[in-house]
């Protein structure tokens, strides 16, 4: 395989270890039940495009790198940190901040089909695949997860005052 193929893929794959790790963090910490069916389902989602991107390795010949695996755990633990300390409670810093990332993460997910529906036509074991669905379905989670975070963001950087 394509060395930065591999570490492309790879990269996206160790990203999405993170991503799982926080939304299942904000699911935790949903107040109201819909909040957190709502992060249950994106998990769902998210992990099922894991296997997808594990899929898309084994099939030109490689697996998942465990270096770079450990790499994007050791990022989102950390991230997470940071994160606690600003507070993930719904209103706090924290918060905006956590679904911002998942904003960004998303949004590298969507061009991430982008690109591999671009190249697809050069890898035979990927013939079928509807990248262009995938790039939609991370457009719909993106937009889903940006409402929430503008929300999050008002809560947090203009607070009701207090009475």
């Amino acid at each position: 395989m394509n060395a930065a193929l591999n570490r492309y893929l790879n990269d996206h794959l160790a990203g999405s270890a993170g991503a799982v790790d926080l939304i299942q963090t904000l699911a935790d910490r949903a107040k109201e039940p819909e909040e957190k069916r709502f992060f249950i389902d994106l998990k769902a989602e998210v992990e099922k495009d894991r296997v997808m991107l594990k899929k898309l390795l084994e099939t030109v010949g490689s697996g998942g790198s465990g270096m770079l695996q450990a790499a994007g755990n050791l990022t989102a633990k950390a991230s997470r940190l940071k994160l606690a300390w600003e507070g993930l409670d719904p209103g706090k810093l924290g918060a905006f901040e956590a679904l911002e990332i998942l904003v960004l993460g998303i949004q590298g997910k969507r061009v991430l089909w982008r690109m591999l529906g671009e190249i697809a036509g050069e890898i035979p074991e990927w013939a079928g695949i509807d990248f262009a669905a995938l790039e939609a379905d991370a457009v719909r989670q993106r937009d889903a997860v940006e409402g929430k975070r503008l929300t999050a963001g008002r809560a947090a950087l203009i607070p009701e005052e207090e009475e």
